[in-house]
């Protein structure tokens, strides 16, 4: 039996970019394995645009006037139809994204339409002890990443050295958890 010919998203967005912008440096980075983290550069009249997909976890998208490696995506989507629009968007204003702003836990929280009672009883805590991580200028690693898990999220750690480069962190903490 020969592969699939079924495209993936990422290559089907590839196309419809290609489609749309005809004359734009478009480069899709492949990697070693299907499951891994894909890659898409796009050039459009002098505006960058990097994509990255991965199954299962959507699109990430990044545009700046000094682009960087390996600091993640600006803004993420769920799908190639958004993100196409997203980018579209980005290419014909000129526009570009921004980092994520820094949150406190709760407004996190908060965002998520949770309330420290329904938090603490998902941490089976008491709801005196969600206030305290809230409030805490110091919290545990692991009670940081249960805390997120808790609201639906996953936690990662970033190192920005003094070189530009930015590195994800991983914590061993003993449990089994798959690197990202």
């Amino acid at each position: 039996m020969g592969k699939s010919t079924l495209a993936l998203p990422i290559e089907s967005l590839e196309n419809q970019l290609r489609e749309r912008f005809p004359e734009a440096s478009i480069q899709l980075d492949r990697p070693r394995k299907r499951s891994g983290v894909w890659y898409l550069d796009l050039r459009w009249k002098g505006h960058p645009i990097a994509i990255q997909w991965q199954e299962g976890l959507g699109f990430g998208v990044s545009s700046s006037v000094a682009p960087g490696y390996g600091e993640g995506a600006d803004e993420t989507y769920p799908d190639a139809e958004a993100t196409y629009g997203r980018v579209v968007s980005l290419l014909l204003s000129g526009a570009y994204t921004a980092p994520p702003e820094p949150v406190r836990l709760s407004e996190l929280r908060k965002e998520r339409g949770i309330s420290q009672a329904e938090l603490a009883e998902l941490l089976d805590k008491q709801q005196g002890e969600v206030s305290k991580i809230e409030r805490r200028k110091d919290v545990k690693l692991s009670t940081l990443r249960d805390y997120v898990q808790s609201i639906g999220g996953s936690l990662q750690v970033l190192a920005r050295l003094p070189n530009g480069v930015v590195r994800v962190i991983e914590i061993d903490d003993g449990q089994d958890q798959p690197p990202r």
